[in-house]
């Protein structure tokens, strides 16, 4: 027992990994934790920073040639809520290594649409009985103990690249273009585990034509052979861009094939290549559903795409209001003004003005773009002294300096 009254992590015991229970009432603790004697009793805690700042303690007692274990942690119906489920999903995103099951008091389509987002792997309904409960640890927690084991270590586990969307509520600005040039840019930049690109616009995607890459493994095809983040798995599947050393997983080429791709797949998938890769770059449809709005939230940045025409400017207003209201804005959100000095009668402080922030990444109009586009090649490498070319080099050069910075800030934290 820690000096909090909370229970200290439990001992593994026979199992591959060990279990914890996290609520604010000590009654639902003892309850989960009743029902999960079996796995050596459980550790307990009151929110996610308690047992944050357990698992940080070093046990000295600790065997350290012993094979690394997953976690499964269990939150108590307290934990159903948006408060609960910001302190989860920071938890999960912030610890691969772990895996989280929710007991909840009801079970409704928004709440299992909450806990996907927030990274929870099983939800269980709290009159469900032990066996239920049991069964949806087991689920969880085998899949994390096979991720613990293929990657090797717990520290491994938390290698973690950097998220950058590319994204807008309108077609037609420009946003596969730099989600494309964005991506190959970085990847000419050789970072040590390089960079992937993948089109998450599943009925109309255009990234494999954009790099003449032919679309012959898609995200359908990772979708269907994916079950849990594993990197070993996605390589498979991704293409290879010769002339950046980018990797590229395309749409499929049927519109229809979309319907096969879940949201929890499209997640498992990218959270599969970040376990590859130091970024990976997604180019998004140009709406909100669910598969976007759970990228959204693990997204490191969201280059938010717009072009001077106001029925641009108005789409990219309510998309910014959106995701204010869904609590996915904040600094990770940087404007992409595109044709940025198009001759249209509309200034850029006037967008600006409109949209409530500044244009970071202005983008001017160049008929390089086009003329790159029809060829099937990247701006930055078909015409690299364009005007066009330079900006989105310098937004490649702004990126990885932020992310130095925050490394550098945090060295202890997740890469990225």
């Amino acid at each position: 027992m820690t000096q909090d009254g909370t229970a200290a992590l439990s001992s593994p015991g026979n199992h591959r990994f060990e279990v914890v229970v996290v609520d604010p009432e000590q009654r639902n603790r003892m309850r989960m934790g009743m029902q999960l004697a079996s796995y050596g009793n459980p550790g307990s805690f009151p929110n996610a920073e308690a047992l944050i700042r357990s698992m940080d303690v070093v046990d000295p007692e600790a065997d350290p040639s012993a094979p690394p274990r997953a976690t499964v942690v269990v939150f108590g119906p307290e934990m159903a809520n948006a408060h609960g489920f910001e302190q989860i999903q920071r938890l999960t995103h912030h610890r691969p290594d772990l895996a989280a099951v929710i007991v909840v008091e009801e079970m409704t389509t928004t709440l299992l649409q909450q806990a996907m987002r927030a990274g929870v792997g099983e939800a269980v309904a709290l009159d469900g009985g032990e066996h239920a409960l049991r069964q949806a640890v087991e689920h969880v927690g085998n899949k994390a103990a096979g991720l613990v084991t293929r990657v090797g270590s717990p520290e491994a586990a938390q290698t973690r690249g950097r998220l950058i969307l590319s994204f807008s509520t309108k077609g037609g600005v420009g946003k596969s273009m730099v989600a494309t040039n964005l991506a190959v840019a970085l990847a000419r930049r050789n970072p040590p585990r390089g960079v992937s690109l993948i089109d998450c616009d599943l009925q109309f995607g255009d990234v494999g034509v954009l790099l003449g890459i032919p679309p012959t493994q898609t995200v359908v095809d990772a979708a269907a052979a994916i079950t849990f983040p594993d990197a070993d798995l996605v390589k498979v599947f991704l293409g290879l861009h010769e002339e950046s050393g980018l990797h590229v997983l395309p749409a499929p080429v049927e519109p229809s094939a979309a319907d096969q791709v879940r949201p929890e797949e499209m997640v498992a998938i990218v959270e599969s290549m970040l376990r590859l890769n130091d970024y990976v770059v997604a180019d998004m449809p140009p709406h909100f559903d669910d598969s976007v709005l759970a990228l959204l939230a693990i997204a490191d940045d969201v280059m938010l795409v717009a072009s001077m025409d106001i029925p641009s400017i108005k789409n990219v207003k309510i998309g910014i209001q959106t995701m204010d209201l869904m609590s996915i804005a904040g600094g990770k959100i940087h404007l992409v003004l595109n044709r940025a000095n198009a001759k249209v009668r509309l200034d850029v402080k006037e967008v600006e003005r409109s949209l409530g922030m500044e244009a970071e990444f202005p983008i001017p109009s160049d008929i390089a773009v086009p003329q790159s586009v029809n060829r099937g090649v990247a701006v930055v490498l078909d015409s690299p002294k364009s005007p066009a070319a330079r900006a989105i080099e310098k937004m490649a050069d702004v990126l990885i300096a932020n992310n130095a910075a925050l490394t550098a800030a945090d060295p202890n934290g997740r890469p990225g």
